[in-house]
């Protein structure tokens, strides 16, 4: 498989472009619960989450695969409102079926994508440096990972992050978005490893994410 990459860039001064917030983050009302796979491979990934917002929990069901132009291209299945009460069954329903919690075998990579408006290079450029050095912030003073690379593309703004705690992790980074506007504007991806140098993304937000991803 041809791999898609991020092309690795300097990262300029986190001290020079970060300001002490002092405003609290934002609370956002999204949490993922667990998350499931199977058959897991180049060609083809199944998973099952569950999440709960601020009214329900869902049980979001669906396959990622890759695309002729070697694109992720993720297909939700199943997307239906459950009970707490469900869950205990429903997980015990998943491990039967052969799934697996979770997907940390070789690292925990999360990978950020924001498609800003604007159309200069210049601008988006700046926006990356500031967003990624907020949440490189709040992620190392939580010990919770660190920024890790970035670039601009015809996708948007990327920058990825290694972490050591997927859900805290998120939940970090999507009020750091949120309180800078930004999270309507932004795809959240869990990198998923097949092999040690091999992977695909799951786009965990928006939950419902339906169609291409552009890794570029």
């Amino acid at each position: 498989m041809r791999k898609i990459g991020i092309i690795l860039m300097t990262f300029l001064g986190f001290s020079c472009k970060t300001k002490t917030n002092k405003e609290s983050i934002k609370k956002v009302e999204l949490d993922f619960i667990n998350s499931f796979y199977k058959n897991e491979n180049e060609e083809e990934i199944e998973f099952c989450r569950i999440t709960k917002d601020s009214l329900n929990y869902r049980q979001i069901e669906g396959k990622i695969s890759l695309n002729k132009e070697y694109n992720t291209f993720q297909e939700i299945k199943t997307n239906k409102i459950i009970l707490e009460s469900e869950i205990d069954s429903i997980k015990s329903e998943l491990k039967a079926e052969n799934y697996r919690e979770n997907f940390d075998n070789i690292s925990k990579v999360i990978f950020v994508q924001i498609q800003p408006k604007s159309e200069n290079d210049l601008k988006v450029l700046d926006l990356r440096h500031s967003i990624e050095g907020k949440i490189h912030k709040e992620l190392t003073n939580k010990k919770l990972g660190e920024w890790m690379a970035g670039d601009i593309g015809p996708g948007g703004a990327n920058m990825l992050f290694d972490v050591n705690n997927w859900n805290k992790s998120f939940e970090i980074i999507m009020k750091v978005l949120s309180n800078e506007n930004l999270l309507e504007k932004s795809l959240i991806l869990k990198r998923l490893n097949t092999a040690e140098d091999d992977w695909n993304y799951e786009i965990i937000y928006p939950i419902d994410f339906n169609g291409i991803f552009n890794q570029m």
